[in-house]
């Protein structure tokens, strides 16, 4: 509406009295104002929304975080316990050449500590 206006207003400047373009100079400012009111509102009232989708979407990325690295935990027990499985089959058949590689697969399923 006040785009219309100040359209109107401009195209027709010079037909207007003084007072007239006063006047509509003041309407054009008043529907500015209730937009900018009115997206305020709309902004607030779109954020109050979604502020519990927000708090969900903390949780379930938390819990993600959570899950990730207790997944990433058994990864390296399975690499571990495969490794020295490997190990102690090469001992038991007595694959003498396999075993240093067995031993080498299990230092490298040794997981890393952060503190080093």
């Amino acid at each position: 509406m006040a785009s219309t206006l100040d359209d109107y207003r401009t195209r027709h400047f010079d037909k207007q009295a003084p007072e007239e373009r006063l006047r509509l100079e003041q309407l054009f400012q008043q529907l500015c104002d209730l937009h900018d009111q009115f997206t305020a509102l709309a902004i607030q009232t779109t954020l109050e929304a979604i502020e519990p989708d927000l708090v969900s979407i903390v949780t379930v990325t938390s819990e993600a975080q959570r899950s990730l690295a207790h997944l990433h935990t058994i990864m390296e027990i399975t690499n571990l316990v495969s490794a020295t499985t490997e190990l102690g089959a090469d001992v038991l058949i007595a694959d003498y050449g396999a075993i240093p590689r067995a031993i080498k697969d299990i230092m490298q399923a040794l997981p890393k500590r952060s503190d080093q």
